[in-house]
């Protein structure tokens, strides 16, 4: 199991946060579908709103992550809920134009990405064309599928700068749940998928921390080396939405709103080995029974 300490109750204008980004040592976030077409830098102890910056003539239809790469902030607008989207758009923020004073117009650009599968969603409303969770990794966006379907994922990758583009999947992998976020660090080519069990109510949250190899070969990408995946079950069930590495040793997430909590900001500390602290048994507790 993975400790989460509680950093702080977040502001009234983000309790939908649904993404989360690390840019100069602060925090960017954003809400999903319904709120206006903003990002949100949070102030350096997570309780208030430093900054909010709009997207003049976007429309968010439902956003759901945050990337970052050397220059260019992302915004996924990939959710879908029901199966029925079949197209969906990135967002491209240039990293200078996030300077722009508080209540800003900002310029973007945008593309277009659809899946090149045939959407298929049962009776029951479960599909496997849902997403929540995209990250940056070398020169490629990934994308993991929200799969309602079947409690896997599915890796997609996209061309951050093709204006129109189909995305096929290229392996699905074992989650146990539905993934709402991913984020990849570079230096311990770890990547970290955040999810829940698919008994919300009753369920429970928890990361995978998934290695990324070339099996040696430098011209070869890197891929998800499956076999030395490791899952841990959170300590603090909530609607966790948002992960986001803030160097090898720590991970901050966020939850929105929720009949399971308030929206908030938590922390997730590794040890020198990269393994997750653990909470302090409690015999009382009934998530330990």
């Amino acid at each position: 199991m993975a400790e989460v300490q509680r950093l702080a109750l977040l502001p009234a204008a983000v309790l939908e946060t649904s993404g989360l980004a690390q840019i100069e040592g602060r925090l960017w976030t954003l809400n999903d579908s319904g709120d206006d077409a903003a990002i949100y830098q949070l102030s350096r102890d997570g309780r208030d709103i430093a900054k909010t910056l709009y997207l003049a003539g976007a429309r968010n239809i439902d956003w759901e992550s945050l990337a970052v790469d050397a220059d260019t902030l992302y915004i996924a607008d990939c959710g879908n809920n029901r199966g029925r989207r079949e197209a969906l758009q990135l967002y491209r923020i240039a990293l200078d134009a996030l300077s722009a004073p508080d209540g800003s117009r900002v310029e973007y650009d945008v593309s277009r990405f659809r899946y090149g599968q045939r959407l298929e969603v049962k009776a029951s409303g479960d599909h496997n064309f849902d997403c929540e969770a995209v990250t940056v990794v070398e020169d490629e966006l990934w994308l993991f599928s929200k799969n309602r379907g079947d409690g896997h994922t599915e890796l997609y990758r996209l061309d951050r700068r093709a204006r129109e583009q189909a995305v096929f999947p290229l392996r699905s992998y074992p989650v146990n749940g539905l993934i709402t976020a991913a984020d990849y660090d570079p230096v311990s080519r770890r990547l970290v998928l955040l999810g829940y069990s698919r008994e919300r109510f009753f369920g429970h949250s928890f990361i995978w921390f998934i290695p990324l190899s070339n099996n040696g070969n430098s011209g070869q990408k890197l891929a998800p080396d499956w076999s030395g995946a490791q899952r841990y079950r959170l300590s603090t069930y909530a609607q966790w939405e948002a992960i986001s590495w803030d160097g090898p040793s720590r991970l901050v997430l966020s939850a929105e709103r929720s009949p399971l909590s308030d929206a908030q900001l938590g922390e997730i500390r590794l040890d020198s080995q990269g393994v997750p602290q653990a909470p302090v048994a409690d015999p009382d507790d009934p998530a330990l029974w």
